[in-house]
């Protein structure tokens, strides 16, 4: 009866106080309050949903959410050969109502349907749905010329077919296409006659996201910090993130990145540690860095985690170990974590600047950082190796660090023989990258080069990005106001980019990631403004209160935690980050070599002391109380010493009592540039007959730029493009602009080849032809099979009429996995003249698809007159170390003038 009466109780408070949040609630206790929500020192409201701390170790919370039993009977689906979104064309979908059998012809767009009244009409938890499609005109052209042309032009060779899946929008389908493949629910069969079925339960009463409601633990583990001010709610989300944390801690001792992602991943960890994981948890941290290390012929490297065409270097933003690696040493000062850190680092870099460096543009190619679900924030038509050539913020601003970093760790071991190769060249990233990526109208950084040998710039943001070219310097103080006062805001907190792409799904698109609120509000800090920060912080503490976890993510155009294509409790650096406003902003906590250094900034709403208590740091335990709001200090002491340099000593140890008086000033006002979601124009597809082309999708009132090798030439708003022949090698962009000034991507890059300008190699002139790998003997003879045991050396020579500069790339295959995930990307160095002239990347197409044929990356270099010997060696690892395996069939070499 005692806990009965306990429950009841608790209830009866949580009722009177969240029917009153908002209401009665003292204007003094508003932590933060806008059209979408508001944030008190004990609740936050939204709407007709409450969240409320009923103490630092429990919240209640009645919110709902939106998708929650709302699903109509509308539905949207495509199909997809191999796991790819390949039936129709960009922006177009079957829509049908869900009821009786749906049957159809594949590549035939569905619409017989009454969208409003099925939009209206509400779908039962349960609905079973069948799909019928015919295959026929897919099996008719493999009979008939051994392949099928997809109407987005993606070509399935009969050899290479696997399977026909269907994707949507209501659950338990999804528009995660690359993941299909392990979707074999949603795999059609084969049922005769070119006839495939799939039968779907619809809104499984399973599916459905049970909202927690109630956040509640007993006590906090004495080997977190805690923290406690007059603020509930503040305290109370602290604890939730600190027990958070300690929840992701697997039973080998390593952090795992989720709830729902068991795995230690490179970024997760690495962007964790940064935060507050090295401060909270520095041996816990370095145990799972380490074990992001592998061992190769020249030397243990950082580990690049799975992913696009298989991974590095693809993806390349492994370096951000680098940074956490540092903020463990400095939280420890442990050497023998320096000395193994540094060793790392220096392979992984040297590897790298042969690699991932393009000496053009002074820049490192690859993905964004984290953001590497393609679809999701490049255009459509980027293969793997069009986001290998583009060059992009975030990651070079890591690679910037990961430099200093180096260079910092051989300053802090003077013994070390260390030798760093590559000196000045965070500098000269660092100015590539605000004379490339800086956009002077917007006053904020573009997010990418993108496009080629001739790229364009995105007008898009990468918002992490943004916020870690402030943190490390890259962007001075000016150009650090200027981002976070006018870079889109969007109501429920900063969205990862800005605007959106049409018609995906949220995940990096359309989302709101806490731990990249977390970094914004770091470098709003740094920034000095106040109002960006008091924003950002009310969206982290929103959405943990409501939600009642640290999701991973929520939907930036209506703040909910459904919707979104993968969410996980519990997100390592979601909890991090929240536990890093605390210690980095309100403390104001900043390591460095010597000492601990503080420079609190409090919001003028978090009023009365504010104390963090249990707080390890190496020979230290800290209790930390700052007094008041502001961003000037007044005083300062340790253990009731007065200090003028707001450091504490890294030798310092035993029990320390530091107390921070703040002035109480108002900080200076900056703006917030607060907007509402906005979508960019769709990409422009195109169909070109000679050098005449018509924009397939054209829309009235877009504007659209034609660009040619880098250079604007003018603007239209007809649906008609006409290229004017060139006397060398171009690129033209098509670029679409809406009335509201948003700016979309570009078409795939129109490729211009002037007569004469184009030599082919084919295969037969690199080595023997022919492999296993591809059941037709004819087709297979076309190709030569490079692995660690085949062709590991390709020698061919061509000659040229002039010296000069030229392009060259390769046809290749590479079926070893599929085109999102795995880390089987297939990485040659070609040679010319017996020099190396840079790396050839292959990606990876598509699990067993060796028919599937692709160009690899484009390399600029300098051929004499008459004879050139090339060769195209492996003599780099890849991620995998074991399958390093394509297929070439030609290569092209093409003069640039």
């Amino acid at each position: 009866m005692k806990s009965i009466y306990a429950i009841i109780s608790i209830s009866g408070i949580v009722g009177t106080t969240l029917a009153s949040c908002g209401g009665s609630t003292p204007q003094g206790n508003v932590i933060y309050q806008s059209d979408e929500f508001s944030v008190y020192t004990d609740s936050v409201c939204q709407g007709g949903y409450k969240a409320y701390a009923v103490s630092p170790y429990e919240i209640v919370t009645d919110y709902k959410s939106t998708e929650e039993g709302t699903i109509s009977k509308l539905l949207h689906f495509r199909l997809s050969i191999n796991s790819r979104d390949n039936e129709l064309p960009g922006g177009v979908s079957h829509t049908v109502e869900v009821g009786a059998d749906t049957v159809f012809t594949f590549g035939e767009a569905l619409h017989e349907v009454d969208s409003l009244k099925a939009k209206n009409a509400h779908l039962a938890h349960d609905t079973r749905w069948t799909l019928k499609v015919n295959m026929n005109p897919v099996f008719d052209s493999f009979k008939r010329y051994g392949y099928y042309v997809t109407p987005t032009n993606d070509t399935i060779y009969k050899d290479d077919f696997k399977g026909v899946w269907v994707a949507g929008d209501i659950p338990p389908l999804t528009w995660d296409f690359e993941n299909l493949h392990a979707r074999p629910a949603q795999q059609l069969k084969d049922k005769g006659n070119g006839i495939y079925e799939v039968t779907l339960t619809l809104n499984p009463d399973s599916a459905r996201r049970a909202d927690s409601g109630h956040w509640h633990i007993d006590s906090l583990d004495v080997k977190f910090p805690t923290y406690s001010s007059n603020q509930t709610l503040v305290n109370a989300l602290n604890n939730m993130a600190m027990h958070e944390i300690a929840s992701n801690k697997r039973s080998d001792g390593t952090y795992r990145a989720g709830k729902e992602w068991d795995g230690v991943w490179t970024r997760d960890i690495s962007y964790s540690a940064y935060l507050s994981l090295a401060l909270i948890d520095p041996y816990g941290t370095w145990k799972s860095l380490k074990s992001k290390l592998k061992d190769t012929p020249d030397g243990k490297v950082i580990v690049q985690d799975t992913g696009t065409g298989g991974s590095w270097p693809v993806s390349s933003d492994r370096v951000v170990w680098a940074m956490a690696a540092w903020e463990v040493y400095k939280a420890t000062g442990d050497n023998e974590i320096l000395k193994e850190s540094l060793k790392a680092i220096e392979n992984t870099l040297n590897a790298d600047m042969r690699v991932v460096w393009n000496p053009d543009f002074k820049m490192m190619r690859g993905e964004q950082s984290y953001l590497d679900w393609r679809e999701q924030t490049y255009p459509r038509w980027m293969q793997p190796k069009d986001i290998y050539e583009s060059m992009c913020l975030g990651t070079n601003v890591m690679f910037v660090e990961a430099f200093r970093v180096r260079d910092a760790m051989i300053e802090a071991l003077p013994d070390d023989d260390v030798a760093p190769l590559w000196n000045g060249i965070d500098s000269e990233i660092s100015n590539a990258i605000n004379n490339n990526l800086w956009i002077p109208n917007l006053g904020y950084y573009s997010e990418y080069l993108y496009g080629g040998v001739y790229p364009i710039q995105s007008q898009a943001t990468d918002n992490l990005g943004q916020a870690l070219a402030i943190l490390f310097g890259v962007a001075n103080d000016d150009m650090a106001r200027s981002i976070i006062s006018k870079t889109p805001y969007t109501p429920y907190g900063i969205s990862s980019v800005y605007p959106q792409l049409p018609d995906i799904k949220p995940y990096h698109n359309d989302a709101v990631w806490p731990f990249v609120q977390a970094y914004w509000n770091l470098a709003a800090k740094k920034a000095g403004n106040m109002a960006a920060f008091e924003k950002g912080f009310a969206s982290m503490c929103r959405a943990a209160a409501l939600f009642g976890s640290h999701k991973e993510l929520f939907v930036a155009s209506n703040g909910d935690y459904s919707g979104a294509a993968v969410n996980s409790d519990a997100q390592l650096w979601s909890c991090t980050g929240m536990a890093g406003m605390i210690m980095r902003v309100i403390m104001g906590i900043e390591l460095k070599t010597d000492g601990m250094y503080f420079s609190p900034f409090v919001p003028s709403s978090l009023t009365g002391p504010k104390t963090l208590t249990g707080l390890k740091y190496r020979d230290a335990t800290l209790t930390i109380q700052v007094n008041g709001t502001g961003n000037q200090v007044k005083s300062f002491t340790i253990n009731g010493k007065e200090s003028s340099d707001f450091m504490l000593p890294a030798d310092t140890e035993g029990g320390v009592e530091i107390v921070i008086e703040m002035a109480g000033n108002i900080v200076e006002k900056q703006s917030v540039n607060n907007q509402p979601q906005a979508w960019m124009p769709s990409t422009p597809e195109i169909n070109w007959n000679g050098l005449q082309g018509e924009i397939k999708n054209y829309t009235e009132g877009i504007e659209y730029e034609e660009y040619m090798n880098s250079n604007m030439l003018q603007e239209i708003s007809t649906s008609s493009i006409a290229f004017v022949p060139q006397d060398s090698y171009t690129l033209m962009d098509v670029v679409p602009v809406s009335q509201e000034h948003y700016v979309g991507y570009t078409c795939k890059p129109y490729e211009y080849i002037p007569d004469g300008a184009l030599i082919t190699v084919p295969a037969s002139r690199m080595g023997v032809t022919g492999t296993e790998l591809i059941a037709d003997r004819k087709r297979a003879s076309q190709f030569v099979e490079t692995s660690k045991k085949r062709n590991r050396r390709m020698d061919f020579s061509v000659t040229v009429d002039d010296s000069g500069d030229y392009f060259v790339d390769f046809l290749y295959a590479n079926g070893s996995g599929p085109v999102n995930t795995d880390n089987r990307c297939a990485l040659r160095i070609l040679y010319v003249n017996d020099a190396e002239a840079g790396a050839i990347v292959m990606p990876q197409r598509g699990s067993g698809e060796w028919m599937s044929t692709g160009l690899s990356n484009m390399l600029r270099v300098k051929l004499r007159k008459g004879r050139n010997d090339m060769s195209l060696r492996l003599d780099m690892d890849n991620m995998n170390g074991e399958v390093n395996r394509a297929l070439i069939r030609y290569a092209r070499v093409i003069r640039v003038q």
